[in-house]
């Protein structure tokens, strides 16, 4: 359920004011049946949308939020919705979009309807979803590994377009906090400069957007859309690999931003003298401002934000487990936040502190480079690229030639991107090495297609099950 499709409110349902009002009962119900740190890190987040026709609609931060309140607090929070909005209310959830749930991308359903009609309406909605309010300057972690980035990052959401770092480029390793840049800059702007427009996409939106706007004759309404824009924020710029048009498109904005003094900042995962599948002129118009580059966090910088994440949610956690998510995770922040996300909620379930042995199985299932390394933990079951190709052919029934070709018919876009986050999941081959396998392709394809399928899977349970279907019948081969 997106926020465009709520219903407007009747007369006689609560006001904004009373459904906040109503909510705040239900917190102080629910409180007194729960552990406290399970109401700090389950329940406060939740924010109440509206109440329409005995509906509450919450908003939850996440796919895994929302999963796990299902599981663990409907109960609660059913009971407690009916006693205070009346017997018939019922709760849907509205999923916010951020960085663990990127904006929505073409679904293998319908390309059109997934793509929203760029509306004036729609321009509000856009940025305030797009844009996640939980990464702010005063939360970027840093000590002095990246340093630089953060000030100029600050420095240009203060003069957006009237600073020297304009294209601001910054590059680096997923997990090191580009996109948390991105959102700080947009979050700083609007909460400061009011008047100021941002338009916050990856690079992926705004090919969807801009091929829906060429598709349908809406070119108009979309460049009206960016000619009101004062601040441009692009992540992953990479993914505009091979879409001649959509960076024809993009360096047309660029140009007219630049003569208009607005401002830019964009991300990749690295310099543009290694982006050689982009346009020149895109490129020399990377190199007109700064370019700066993150480096992972180091042990310090992780140290900080265990530190900051235990205070900030009053989670105790013991001093090994403290040392050992320090110096075990060091590609990026993600992973840290998603095993910090378990280790609070295993917390407030079992009402004790998660031990070592535990908090290594976490980590387990969620980096799968930690896993390869210490097998002991699970048994890493390698497979040959070329056998993964050959059984998702058959599976699919799509010949192989054809599945590793260059067709865009949905069905073989569909079964290629299967078969490439198979081979990553299973082969632990980089992903320049499954790039061979499949043509030659590009790596930043290679990570575009794993990224899609590992999206659908989350959403899709039919996906899922297809997934772990073709993965069982690769285990059996020796």
């Amino acid at each position: 359920m997106s926020e465009n499709t709520l219903r407007s409110r009747p007369e006689n349902t609560p006001s904004d004011h009373s459904v906040h009002s109503m909510w705040k009962q239900c917190l102080e119900l629910i409180e007194d049946e729960i552990s406290p740190q399970g109401y700090r890190t389950w329940l406060r987040p939740i924010i109440p949308v509206s109440f329409v026709e005995n509906h509450l609609i919450l908003r939850v931060p996440s796919q895994f939020f929302f999963e796990w309140l299902e599981t663990h607090y409907q109960e609660n929070l059913s009971k407690n919705v009916r006693k205070v909005f009346g017997r018939s209310a019922k709760i849907e959830y509205l999923i916010a979009s951020g960085v663990d749930n990127k904006p929505e991308e073409i679904s293998f359903a319908d390309s059109e309807q997934s793509i929203p009609e760029i509306t004036e309406k729609s321009e509000k909605t856009d940025h305030e979803s797009q844009l996640d309010s939980r990464y702010l300057f005063n939360n970027y972690f840093v000590k002095n590994d990246n340093e630089l980035a953060l000030r100029a990052a600050q420095m240009v959401a203060k003069h957006p377009g009237k600073t020297d770092f304009n294209p601001l480029f910054i590059y680096g390793e997923s997990g090191c906090g580009k996109t948390h840049l991105l959102h700080a800059i947009g979050n700083y702007i609007s909460e400061n400069k009011k008047r100021k427009k941002v338009s916050f996409l990856t690079s992926e939106n705004f090919i969807n957007q801009y091929i829906f706007a060429l598709q349908n004759k809406k070119l108009e309404s979309f460049n009206q859309k960016f000619s009101r824009t004062d601040v441009l924020l692009i992540d992953d710029i990479q993914f505009l690999s091979n879409k001649k048009k959509s960076q024809e498109g993009l360096f047309y904005f660029f140009s007219e931003m630049e003569r208009n003094q607005k401002q830019i900042v964009i991300t990749a995962d690295q310099p543009p003298s290694q982006l050689t599948f982009l346009d020149k002129r895109l490129l020399s118009f990377f190199q007109k401002g700064l370019i700066i580059d993150l480096i992972p966090p180091g042990y310090e910088t992780r140290q900080l934000f265990i530190q900051s994440y235990c205070e900030k949610t009053s989670l105790s956690i013991l001093p090994e487990v403290r040392e050992f998510l320090a110096t075990s995770l060091s590609d990026g922040m993600q992973e840290m936040r998603a095993i910090m996300i378990r280790i609070a909620a295993q917390t407030s379930l079992l009402g004790k502190a998660v031990a070592l042995d535990a908090t290594q199985k976490m980590l387990n299932h969620i980096d799968a480079n930690w896993a390869k390394k210490n097998s002991r933990l699970r048994q890493w079951h390698t497979v040959k690229v070329d056998d993964i190709v050959r059984v998702v052919s058959e599976y699919l029934n799509i010949p192989i030639d054809i599945l590793i070709g260059y067709s865009r018919q949905r069905e073989i876009t569909f079964a290629r991107q299967v078969a490439i986050y198979l081979a990553k999941e299973m082969s632990g081959e980089s992903l320049k090495v499954i790039g061979y396998h499949f043509n030659d392709r590009h790596y930043t394809a290679i990570l575009h297609s794993y990224k899609r399928i590992s999206k659908e899977m989350k959403n899709n349970p039919a996906i899922y099950n297809l997934i772990v279907d073709i993965k069982n019948k690769l285990k059996t081969i020796s």
